[in-house]
Formats: C-alpha cells, sequence, structure tokens
C-alpha cells in the first residue's frame, strides 16, 4: 500500500498526546492509520466495530479516547449506534466516515482537526484541543 498524500488540512496539525479511537476501517491499514496518528504526536486505539472485537470493549475504549473515528460502513449497527450516542452523551469529537481506507481516514482527521482549529485551547475535559503547529 503507498502512503496516501496529506492533505493540507492536515499538514500542520498536532494531536499533542491525544488519544484517537479508529472504530471500524481495514484491518490491513490499520498499521497506517497507526502511523498517521503517531505521527502526529497522538495515541492511537482500534475497535474493529464489532466484527472480531467484542462489543463490551467499544464502550470504556469510547470513554478513553478523546477524539473518534468511525468508518460507518464496516462495523456492526450496534457499533455504530454505540459510537454516536457514546460521543454525543461524553461530548467527544467524533466523524463517520463512510470509506474504509486510508484516504477516508485522513480526510475523517483532517475534517476534525479543521473542527478543532478554531478551539485552540483547553477542552471541556481540560484537556488541550487538536491544534496546528507553527
Amino acid at each position: 500500500m503507498h502512503a496516501a498524500p496529506l492533505s493540507p488540512a492536515l499538514a500542520n496539525v498536532s494531536l499533542e498526546d491525544r488519544c484517537v479511537l479508529c472504530v471500524g476501517g481495514l484491518t490491513g491499514a490499520r498499521n497506517h492509520y497507526r502511523t498517521q496518528i503517531e505521527t502526529r504526536a497522538g495515541r492511537f486505539l482500534h475497535h474493529d466495530g464489532g466484527r472480531e472485537d467484542n462489543l463490551h470493549r467499544l464502550t470504556p475504549m469510547l470513554a478513553a479516547a478523546d477524539i473518534v473515528i468511525c468508518a460507518s460502513g464496516n462495523i456492526s449497527h450496534n457499533a455504530y449506534h454505540l459510537v454516536k450516542s457514546t460521543c454525543k452523551k461524553l461530548g467527544k469529537p467524533c466523524v463517520l466516515v463512510k470509506g474504509t481506507g486510508i484516504a477516508s481516514f485522513l480526510d475523517g482527521l483532517g475534517h476534525l482537526a479543521q473542527a478543532q482549529a478554531t478551539h485552540d485551547g483547553p477542552s471541556a475535559r481540560g484537556d488541550r484541543v487538536i491544534r496546528r503547529r507553527s
């Protein structure tokens, strides 16, 4: 697999040790997802959305995550609803992407970065939000 080109929205993004949970996506692309997060100083978590991973593991992973990216077309209906309701309840930044590939993952991350760039400073949890590197 070739490296996906960087979108302009991601060029200067630092996750500053924030935990990013990827739900679903391609199993074979998991290491690429991890690399994209860790390159930006983030911590990576992954749940396959109920394909093989137990759904009972998803709730504590959602609670531990600062940001959630969900490949909505590649997870169980129960996982989809759990992600949406939990993120809403906990106020977690979450983006649902239709594709499962690396480009869709990067688009989702870029969307979150753009949405969070205007909210530089402490989050409701007291953590720092995503900000662009200067």
